[in-house]
């Protein structure tokens, strides 16, 4: 089941979405939703269940809001070597953009971009 959660911090413009397996949240996208644009900054599924959709389902949940809220891109940083955060984010239409270099401090950052509108 995916649930949509309010978060309570200081950022009005912050918003997460839970993935639930019998009371349990065992992932999670965290996204920020500015206007007309929108970040991804987190996405997380528990090893125990990967490889079994759950990122899919949340990445497609997401595009929906999108739609639904008119944005014209989202935006996300991925580190160079997750091939497989790479490799999801292009199934769903996101292209590389940009290198940020030591991004993560020891590593290389890339800027992906999905057009929406």
């Amino acid at each position: 089941m995916i649930r949509e959660i309010e978060v309570l911090d200081d950022n009005p413009f912050s918003k997460t979405i839970e993935y639930v397996i019998n009371d349990k949240v065992v992932g999670y996208l965290k996204y920020s939703l500015i206007y007309d644009r929108m970040e991804i900054d987190y996405l997380f599924v528990d090893e125990e269940v990967r490889k079994r959709g759950i990122a899919n389902k949340l990445m497609a949940y997401l595009i929906s809001i999108a739609i639904n809220n008119h944005v014209i891109n989202i935006t996300l940083e991925v580190r160079i070597s997750n091939e497989i955060a790479r490799y999801l984010y292009k199934k769903y239409g996101f292209r590389e953009v940009a290198l940020r270099k030591f991004y993560y401090g020891d590593e290389d950052g890339i800027l992906m971009e999905k057009q929406v509108m």
